[in-house]
C-alpha cells in the first residue's frame, strides 16, 4: 500500500521558487509590490506543486476573495426553468474566468434571509462584489451595499438614483409594437400573462402592455399571473379561456409560460395562429422550433451577462470608471404564432 502523498505548502513553494515565505504569500496577496519576474517565479513554481492559497487565510491578510456573489431569493427548483438565468450565467461566467475570478450563488426565501447572507459574506470576506436581480419596489438592497461598502452591479432598472451601475434590456418600445400590430390586424381582446407581481420587470411590462391597449381606446381586462412558470402559465391560459369574452391574442411574460400556454391552447382545440394569437418574451432558441414559431421579444442575456462581469471586474480595478446606466435594446421578432391566416 503506497503511503499517503505529503500535503505541498507554503514552504515548499518558497523553496522552489527561491523565496522567502513571505515572499509567496505576498505575492498572491498583493500587500506588498515584487519585481514581476519574482510573482511569475513564485506562481510558476505553485502551479507546478499544485498548491493553492487557503481562502480563510487570504481574507485575514485583506487579500481579495476572487469571488463574486449572486443572491437568488427564489426557489432553486426554478433556475433550471427561467431561460434568463443560465444564459446570463453563461456570460457573467466567461468574463469572471478569463479573470480568475468565481461565482457563489446563495438561494434564499426571504428578504431577511437575503440581508443576513449579505452581511455574512462582507463579515467573513467571502466576496469581492455582488451581483443584485429580480428588482423589487422599494428594494431595500440599494441601501445596504451602501451601508457594507460592498461593489454591485445592479441587472434592472431601479427606478431611482442609486449608487451602483445599472444594466438592463429596454423593451417598452418592443411591447407596443407587439400590441400595436395586433390592433392594426383588428384584435380587440388582447390578454396578457404576467409573471412574479413582486417584481419590478414583472410591473412594467404590464403597465406597458396596458398602455398600448389603453392609447387604442381598448380595455386591459384580461390579465391573469403566471409566475414565469410552466404550471402557472397553464392555470392563467385556462382562466382566460373562460372569460365571458376570451382573447383573440395572448402575451405572455416569457416564452416558457408561451410555450405552456400553447399548449393548453391546442388541447382545448385552439389553433395557434389559425383562431389565437401568441407572442412570448425573452427571445430563447427554443422560440423558433415551437409549431408554429414564436413571436417574441428578443433580449440577449448573454450579453447582459458579459456586460455586468466586465463591469464588476471594473470596480473592482481601481482608477476605473464605470457608467451609471447601461441599456441593451430588446426588438421584437414576429413569427407564425402572432399572425392569423388568412380564411
Amino acid at each position: 500500500m503506497s503511503e499517503r502523498r505529503r500535503r505541498v505548502t507554503i514552504n515548499d513553494v518558497a523553496a522552489l521558487a527561491g523565496v522567502s515565505k513571505g515572499a509567496v504569500s505576498r505575492s498572491f496577496n498583493g500587500a506588498s509590490r515584487l519585481p514581476e519576474s519574482t510573482v511569475k517565479r513564485i506562481h510558476d513554481a505553485a502551479e507546478q506543486l499544485g498548491w493553492r492559497p487557503n481562502a480563510a487565510a487570504r481574507a485575514i491578510q485583506g487579500a481579495p476573495a476572487r469571488t463574486i456573489g449572486f443572491v437568488v431569493r427564489r426557489d432553486p427548483a426554478l433556475l433550471g426553468s427561467d431561460p434568463f438565468f443560465p444564459l446570463f450565467l453563461a456570460g457573467v461566467e466567461r468574463v469572471l474566468s478569463a479573470n480568475a475570478y468565481a461565482i457563489t450563488i446563495r438561494f434564499v426565501t426571504s428578504e431577511e434571509e437575503e440581508t443576513r447572507c449579505y452581511r455574512d459574506w462582507v463579515a467573513e470576506s467571502r466576496v469581492d462584489g455582488v451581483i443584485v436581480s429580480d428588482l423589487r419596489d422599494g428594494d431595500p438592497r440599494f441601501a445596504l451595499l451602501d451601508e457594507l461598502d460592498l461593489p454591485g452591479v445592479i441587472v434592472g432598472d431601479p427606478g431611482r438614483a442609486v449608487s451602483q451601475p445599472a444594466v438592463y434590456h429596454t423593451t417598452d418600445a418592443s411591447i407596443r409594437e407587439l400590441v400595436d400590430g395586433w390592433v392594426q390586424r383588428g384584435h380587440t381582446r388582447i390578454a396578457h400573462v404576467t409573471g412574479d407581481p413582486n417584481l419590478r420587470h414583472t410591473l412594467r411590462r404590464r403597465a406597458i402592455w396596458a398602455d398600448a391597449l389603453a392609447a387604442h381606446g381598448l380595455t386591459p381586462d384580461l390579465v391573469e399571473t403566471g409566475w414565469f412558470t410552466e404550471e402557472g402559465a397553464k392555470v392563467a391560459t385556462r382562466a382566460l379561456l373562460t372569460a365571458a369574452e376570451p382573447p383573440t391574442a395572448i402575451f405572455f411574460a416569457n416564452d416558457i409560460m408561451a410555450a405552456a400556454g400553447m399548449g393548453v391552447l391546442a388541447d382545448g382545440g385552439r389553433i395557434v395562429g389559425g383562431d389565437i394569437a401568441v407572442a412570448g418574451f425573452d427571445g430563447i432558441p427554443l422560440a423558433q422550433y415551437l409549431s408554429p414559431p414564436l413571436a417574441t421579444i428578443v433580449c440577449d442575456f448573454d450579453e447582459l451577462g458579459d456586460i455586468v462581469g466586465r463591469e464588476l471586474m471594473a470596480l473592482l480595478s481601481s482608477g476605473e470608471s464605470v457608467a451609471p446606466v447601461t441599456t441593451l435594446a430588446g426588438r421584437f421578432l414576429p413569427r407564425a404564432s402572432y399572425e392569423l391566416w388568412a380564411d
